[in-house]
């Protein structure tokens, strides 16, 4: 399991026998002796045994948290034991962090894991006659005796209907499936029980009060979630955009951390580039820009598909592009703080969405013909709608695309240095989530609080999305637009004259250019709809074709389809060759 889940050698692995459990864990190399630092809290009487993999950042009033480096101690998980033991598990739900932990009771046999309200660390399960299985990574359970790793064709199914994403639990291998975030296992006699210690429901009403006690509140909250998530840095930074999200990490953390290095990925001069480094310079620090789709020949298609493995076959191949700059990372960075889902949490993206009909918008849904038609996607939506306990469907998003689309691939980069997202810091998530909707929305709260304790970094600087500095007014919003969509229009012209007229470069990624290269296109679609393809056996080769061939010749479907077709037959293709390696005592690179 250690070694078909090990991503480099730096990463330390050790094993434990316990009456009846045997179970690893895999981290980050201590300075001691690897058992030393990950070793598991016991009871005096030798009842009770507790592992933990991750980090926390406050107790919340159910256990002390020195700082993170301190919760990775074996004092900490000391004092976690006792207090679980104390108060029953559900006292997890207030201890803020990314963690999995594993508390094994010998007497009686019985396993419980827990993990952190959102599912940083991401968790799977599965079972056979031989017992049951747990891992951060799908391919650490198909080690387990037993567990078949047949493709589960309802995988791809949902992935070219649901922008890429698979909904509830499942991944791409039917036997194994997803752990939702605070969530209770309970394993007696090998058969698992799931229950949420915590429910979007939970989320606490923010209490009342004017505009600037609002952003009072938000700025206090925000100082401690930064401060908490740099313990311990020596070589802190981030990867910067254009947005609004990573600039307010920029905005506080940069000034107060020791050093501080922005890594800003896309295509030279877009403009995520161009206002990252405008950013960076009014703060003072460090700015690194590294091309996307560099190197010679097919080397970025080559990176993203030696990650499919790494990455259990989750994230398509749009999506893998953050790993491209996972070298550069490792080189710069020991600690590395997160700005993704910032505007879901705080700002007002998925604010409208009070319908299953807008959850399923959002996701998105594509409807192409690979997938599901519009009634069986609104249908499934719906399903997991109702799972949320009278909470608002825009927690679909939260619950389903979320954790896919942000926690799978900063889960790569935590083999390589630690990962802290401070918008999901509890305390923060709980003030913004907790506002009424218009106060997000129509008042522009975030936006607000951003310029007035940030304007070297918001005043001027525009956010990417609109090209305007934020609280842009409406009409000067609607005339920038018309001006881009000017410019698109008379651009070639100009240039066919001879006027050194550039294309803006508003995004910062092109797979429609750089995929469709003639020797990139064979590539892909030949993985695609190459012999034996799973996605022609289970969606139909006709139909296969005709999109994919529409998408070359005309981008008549969603990139993110062809992303996700080329990952699934990827990784079904090489995933025995992955594990037969793994079995046979090598590292179980692809």
């Amino acid at each position: 399991m250690g070694r078909a889940l090990r991503v480099h050698p730096g990463q330390a692995w050790t094993e434990w026998s316990v009456c009846g459990l045997s179970i690893g864990l895999l981290e980050l190399r201590g300075t001691g002796p690897p058992a030393e630092p990950y070793a598991p809290a016991v009871t005096p009487d030798g009842r009770y045994h507790l592992w933990m993999a991750g980090e926390a950042f406050d107790g919340g009033g159910f256990v002390e948290v020195p700082d993170a480096d301190g919760s990775r101690t074996l004092a900490f998980r000391r004092s976690l034991l006792a207090n679980l033991l104390d108060r029953g598990v559900d006292a997890i739900a207030t201890l803020d962090g990314e963690y999995q932990i594993a508390l094994w009771d010998t007497r009686d046999r019985r396993l419980v894991l827990l993990n952190d309200r959102f599912g940083g660390l991401p968790l799977y399960w599965a079972r056979s006659r031989a017992g049951f299985a747990f891992a951060g990574g799908v391919r650490g359970i198909l080690m387990a005796p037993g567990i078949r790793c047949d493709p589960d064709p309802e995988a791809i199914r949902e992935a070219v209907t649901f922008g890429g994403f698979r909904l509830g639990d499942r991944t791409s291998v039917a036997a194994v499936k997803m752990v939702a975030g605070a969530s209770v296992v309970t394993v007696d006699d090998g058969r698992p029980t799931f229950r949420r210690y915590w429910r979007w429901t939970d989320v606490p009403a923010s209490s009342l009060r004017p505009i600037d006690g609002l952003i009072d509140e938000a700025q206090r909250l925000w100082r401690r979630a930064i401060r908490l998530r740099l313990s311990g840095a020596t070589r802190p930074g981030q990867t910067l955009s254009g947005g609004l999200d990573s600039r307010a990490i920029l905005a506080e953390a940069a000034p107060v951390a020791p050093t501080w290095t922005a890594i800003t990925y896309g295509l030279a001069g877009c403009d995520d580039a161009r206002y990252a480094k405008r950013a960076v310079e009014a703060v003072g620090a460090t700015w690194v820009f590294q091309p996307l789709y560099g190197g010679r020949d097919h080397d970025w298609l080559d990176v993203r598909t030696g990650q499919v493995q790494h990455t259990d076959g989750l994230i398509d191949l749009t999506d893998l592009m953050h790993l491209e700059a996972l070298p550069l990372q490792v080189a710069l960075l020991d600690v590395h703080l997160s700005g993704y889902i910032g505007d879901a949490v705080s700002g007002p993206t998925f604010n409208d969405v009070i319908t299953p009909g807008g959850a399923l918008r959002q996701l998105p849904f594509y409807g192409t013909r690979l997938g599901l038609d519009e009634d069986a996607a609104l249908a499934r939506v719906e399903q997991c709608v109702s799972t949320l306990d009278g909470a608002s469907p825009r927690f679909v998003l939260f619950e389903h695309k979320l954790p896919q689309s942000t926690n799978r691939w900063s889960a790569a980069w935590r083999p390589w240095l630690r990962v802290r997202k401070p918008f999901v810091d509890y305390a923060v998530f709980d003030f913004w989530q907790g506002l009424a909707s218009e106060l997000r929305g129509r008042h522009r709260l975030y936006e607000r609080w951003l310029r007035s304790r940030y304007p070297a970094c918001f005043a001027r600087i525009p956010n990417q999305r609109t090209g305007l500095p934020v609280l842009a007014p409406s009409w000067r919003v609607g005339l920038g637009r018309a001006r881009r969509l000017a410019w698109r229009m008379i651009q070639p012209s100009l240039a066919g004259l001879g006027f050194p007229a550039r294309r803006r470069l508003r995004y910062y990624h092109a797979d429609d250019v750089f995929w469709r290269d003639p020797r990139t296109r064979e590539r892909i679609e030949g993985m695609i709809v190459r012999r034996g393809s799973l996605c022609c056996e289970v969606l139909g080769r006709e139909r296969v074709t005709a999109v994919v061939s529409d998408w070359f010749d005309r981008l008549a479907a969603p990139t993110q389809v062809i992303g996700a077709l080329y990952v699934y037959e990827a990784y079904h293709r090489d995933l025995p060759r992955h594990l037969g390696a793994a079995r046979c005592g090598r590292r179980g690179d692809t």
